[in-house]
């Protein structure tokens, strides 16, 4: 969004440079982003007239031209075609530096026998446009002969570049902003009157209008403008169209683009003689509808596309662009403008497909007043009649079955002193609200009319956050003190997420941060699951990631790559995935531990060893035993684990994700030549469970009994299934249980292996007897007979 600064400073009154304005306007939140000049500098260029035209005496495709700059004549060579007797043009002098004549100083030349005391100008010699095929013609009744061209034209004007926020689209115009700075001077704009000298005819005796769409289109209106003729724009109009940023066209197109710049509202000129049904018909797309737009692209329409139509054939994509067999030519004389409010939604979903990028399309899908509608087709009206000559026909045709209506909010001066911390008296309050064009009824509380073009302004809140920046945020007083009248509300996900990341940091891994988007081809993930983006930006960042395996790997092999020897890592981010049923998409938050390389050493002498699986189930279970009090792991092939290498993570009966080592083929195949061992767990089943407390325990007052057993089992065992049964059969005197001893070899059968335990008794009131402790030892080395076919080693 561009607007020139002279254009600004005729809506409203204010005596800041355009550095100041950059600066003041941005510390409102409507954010500069740069200023420019709109023209380059040039000197020595002044308005003449042309009182005397002769053919050169050698040179036939030239003419001789005298020129009165008002109190001299000078006499100039020129082949411009429009040069004539009486027209007022721009005459550079001898001396003179031109922009479209990069390096060449003006000089008294000889051409061909004649002196030339200077040149006659075209508007691209002065760099104020791209036309130089004729000179540049001044009217009469606005400049005087002999004035310098740079001043008189008002020429030093500077382009504002604003970077606005996506809900404020209200400040897509000259007005907006104007209305921005009219609230900081405590001001109000001059926004120009629409006044039309309407003829008698009415416009509803040629115009019918019928939306047959109104969830695309919920307003449609338009004036004919009849007896005009196309033709280039006055200077003032291109200057201030140029000064937007945008390139003038001729008086039709610029007069709609013109007013769209200052007041939001996007207009459309049709040629009225090619709608020969005099109607218009606003309707929806039908799904594969072909249209030709303006720029002569054949567009395969999507179903939702706001459609407008002569009742048979379609001549504009709504709010988006017109079509080539409807535009305004230079033959054009009848004209019809239409000025209407289209849904965002459906504009934003149309452009996307088409890939159309419009500056009328820009506005509507960020928003436009719907109740601008009519000021913006009276003011083009205006504009069309004192520009192309015509006469407008009264009564304008305005569909509008559904009237949106300005919502109304309640303010309490007192409770807004209180969330920023002011002091302010509701008057300042008022006063600020009623110079951005709130209407404001007074009263405990203050009733305020929010209007249609501030869209983005839902709640009281919103309204205090006008007052704060206006106000200025820098006049709010800061305040360190822990305090205040507003609890922030914080979701207990965010609380859980914060405290798996201190465990998980605790256990000395640390966090990483992988992009969403990832490459189709680097996710073991089959492709029928992808959520696939529409418009990615690259291949490689094509779909949403389904896992974060892949993500994990990345980081292994550019830390590898990098000689980094231990990488202990951790993430917790969200997954994305195609669901077989509604909702079609399934977003989860997942949490990845994963392990590659050395484990850290604690220091000189000590054994260097690679990470295995223990210590990524030693991980896994220290994490969730923080969390839940049983947690069982059990072998279980899949992916993206090797074979005989993967295990499923249990809670009870719920299955809480998987571990193991990650197929070495997957991993080679994204640069990973060691072997890495990963757990994914899953988040939302993880928030099913209450953190553990720890609570105190005394320490016990009686001693312990200690006995020892060593079983000889089959090597597929799990040691885990035989501590579960030594703590079922042993009952409430089992305090402990610990493996200490894995064997296989001599005194050991072929294909077993021996698995010795140590085993606590104890209970917190008396001393077991020998009796107690034998009886229980005993119905433990039964259990483990019976139920694992286990042998005692003798």
């Amino acid at each position: 969004m561009k607007v020139g600064y002279r254009w600004l400073k005729e809506y409203v009154a204010f005596e800041w440079s355009p550095e100041e304005l950059a600066d003041r306007l941005t510390s409102i939140g409507t954010a500069v982003d740069g200023l420019e000049p709109v023209y380059e500098r040039f000197r020595n260029v002044l308005i003449g007239r042309i009182i005397k035209v002769e053919r050169h005496p050698k040179r036939p495709d030239l003419n001789v031209i005298h020129v009165d700059l008002k109190g001299r004549t000078v006499t100039m060579v020129s082949g411009a075609p429009n040069c004539r007797q009486g027209m007022m043009t721009a005459a550079a002098l001898p001396g003179a530096e031109l922009p479209g004549m990069k390096g060449q100083r003006l000089e008294v030349r000889d051409i061909d026998g004649v002196s030339s005391e200077g040149m006659c100008c075209s508007e691209a010699e002065l760099g104020i446009s791209d036309d130089g095929s004729v000179l540049m013609e001044l009217d009469p009744e606005v400049y005087n002969v002999g004035d310098d061209l740079w001043e008189a034209l008002e020429l030093d004007d500077t382009s504002i570049s604003f970077e606005l926020t996506p809900n404020r689209s209200d400040c897509l115009s000259v007005i907006g902003i104007a209305r921005e700075i009219a609230a900081m001077v405590q001001g109000r704009i001059r926004r120009p009157e629409a006044r039309l000298a309407e003829t008698g005819e009415p416009t509803a005796d040629r115009l019918r209008v019928q939306i047959d769409y109104p969830e695309g289109c919920p307003r449609y209106a338009g004036r004919l403008v009849v007896g005009g003729k196309v033709g280039p724009s006055p200077f003032w109009m291109k200057h201030r169209i140029r000064s937007a940023g945008m390139r003038p066209i001729n008086n039709a197109v610029d007069i709609t683009n013109y007013v769209m710049l200052e007041t939001g509202q996007p207009l459309h000129a049709f040629d009225w003689s090619k709608f020969p049904s005099g109607q218009v018909v606003v309707r929806a797309a039908t799904a594969g509808e072909k249209f030709t737009t303006l720029d002569d692209i054949e567009r395969t329409l999507p179903a939702q596309a706001v459609m407008i139509t002569d009742g048979e054939k379609p001549v504009a994509i709504g709010g988006g662009m017109g079509g080539a067999d409807s535009e305004v030519t230079l033959e054009t004389t009848d004209f019809l403008i239409e000025s209407a409010h289209f849904t965002p939604s459906y504009i934003r979903r149309t452009r996307t497909k088409l890939g159309l990028a419009t500056e009328s399309a820009t506005r509507f899908e960020k928003g436009v007043d719907p109740n601008g509608v009519r000021y913006a087709l009276d003011r083009a009206a205006q504009l069309f009649v004192q520009l192309t000559g015509g006469e407008v026909l009264s009564e304008p045709v305005d569909e509008y079955p559904v009237p949106i209506e300005p919502m109304k909010l309640e303010l309490e001066p007192e409770r807004a002193n209180q969330i920023l911390g002011t002091n302010l008296s509701s008057p300042s309050m008022i006063s600020i609200l009623s110079n951005l064009e709130f209407g404001v009824v007074t009263g405990k509380p203050a009733t305020i009319t929010v209007p249609t073009f501030r869209p983005d302004i839902t709640r009281e809140i919103d309204l205090i956050e006008e007052i704060a920046r206006i106000h200025g945020y820098e006049r709010i007083p800061t305040d360190r003190r822990a305090g205040g009248m507003l609890p922030t509300h914080r979701e207990p996900v965010h609380d859980v997420a914060r405290k798996v990341r201190d465990m998980l940091e605790g256990l000395g891994l640390s966090e990483m941060v992988n992009n969403s988007l990832v490459d189709p081809a680097k996710t073991y993930i089959d492709s029928a699951r992808h959520v696939v983006l529409r418009n990615p930006l690259s291949t490689e960042l094509s779909i949403m990631r389904p896992e974060l395996i892949a993500g994990c790997l990345s980081v292994v092999a550019r830390n590898r790559n990098r000689q980094v020897d231990s990488i202990a890592v951790y993430e917790l981010g969200r997954v994305f995935q195609l669901a077989d049923e509604e909702p079609i998409y399934d977003e989860r938050t997942q949490l990845l531990i994963g392990l590659c390389g050395q484990v850290p050493t604690a220091g000189w002498g000590s054994t260097a060893r690679a990470y295995d699986f223990f210590d990524l189930k030693g991980m896994v279970e220290e994490f969730l035993q923080r969390w839940v009090t049983t947690v069982s792991v059990e072998q279980h092939d899949s992916q993206p684990y090797a074979k005989g290498q993967g295990f499923t993570v249990k809670i009870g009966d719920t299955v809480l994700g998987s571990m193991g080592l990650v197929d070495p083929t997957y991993a080679d195949r994204l640069d990973v030549k060691d072997p890495v061992w990963a757990a994914l767990l899953d988040f939302h089943a993880l928030l099913g469970y209450e953190q553990s407390t720890k609570q105190y325990v005394p320490l016990p007052k009686f001693p312990a009994a200690f006995r020892d057993v060593a079983v000889v089992v089959d090597p597929a065992t799990r040691s885990g299934d035989l501590e579960r049964t030594i703590r079922d059969a042993g009952g409430e005197l089992v305090e402990g249980v610990r493996l200490f001893d894995r064997y296989s070899g001599k005194s050991i059968a072929e294909g077993k292996i021996s698995l010795a335990f140590s085993i606590s008794y104890r209970v917190p009131d008396r001393t077991l007897t020998d009796q107690e402790v034998d009886s229980a030892h005993q119905a433990i080395v039964e259990a483990l007979t019976k139920n694992h076919g286990a042998e005692l080693r003798k």
